[in-house]
């Protein structure tokens, strides 16, 4: 199995478990934090094996450095809607 099948896998199961989330009883401040772990996850497979970031270090690090300030920013503004 090549690395762009396990990519293909990892965003299906992602996906699935996506699914699973937003259709189960949990809180809703639960699975919103839920499906945005499983998007930051899904992004971060996309860029390293899909765009084969996971060979250049140096783009790897600013990209992913990037998207976890991102994913944070996104994280931060749902839990003061939330609290709203």
């Amino acid at each position: 199995m090549t690395a762009l099948d396990r990519a293909w896998l990892g965003l299906a199961l992602l996906s699935a478990a996506t699914t699973i989330v937003a259709l189960s009883p949990l809180s809703a401040p639960l699975s919103g934090a839920l499906i945005l772990i499983f998007a930051w996850a899904k992004a971060r497979l996309i860029f390293l094996w899909y765009l084969e970031l996971a060979d250049v270090p140096a783009w790897r690090g600013g990209i992913l450095f990037g998207l976890g300030l991102f994913s944070l920013l996104l994280f931060g503004l749902y839990v003061i809607g939330t609290l709203v």
